[in-house]
């Protein structure tokens, strides 16, 4: 099936209407690419349990974690960007 394995995903242009219906989409297409979480929640904060992991951790992989995030964050962005008209 030609297409078939492709990671694009086509992302509806909001143009002013039916808002509720685009939302739906959106929400969706977040949830499909992992980024749900990272859009509803925003960039995590340490909290005291966290804090005490990362103590226990190695300062590179807390690095490492947290670059991931802010790649997840600049690709959630970066969507919401192109999916809403001039």
């Amino acid at each position: 099936m030609a297409g078939s394995g492709s990671s694009e995903v086509r992302t509806p242009i909001f143009s002013g209407e039916n808002y509720e219906f685009w939302r739906i989409k959106m929400v969706t297409i977040f949830k499909s690419l992992g980024l749900w979480s990272l859009i509803e929640k925003g960039i995590p904060t340490p909290d005291s349990k966290k804090k005490k992991k990362a103590e226990e951790s190695s300062e590179e992989e807390a690095d490492a974690e947290m670059i991931v995030v802010l790649m997840k964050d600049a690709k959630a962005l970066g969507i919401i960007q192109n999916v809403v008209s001039d």
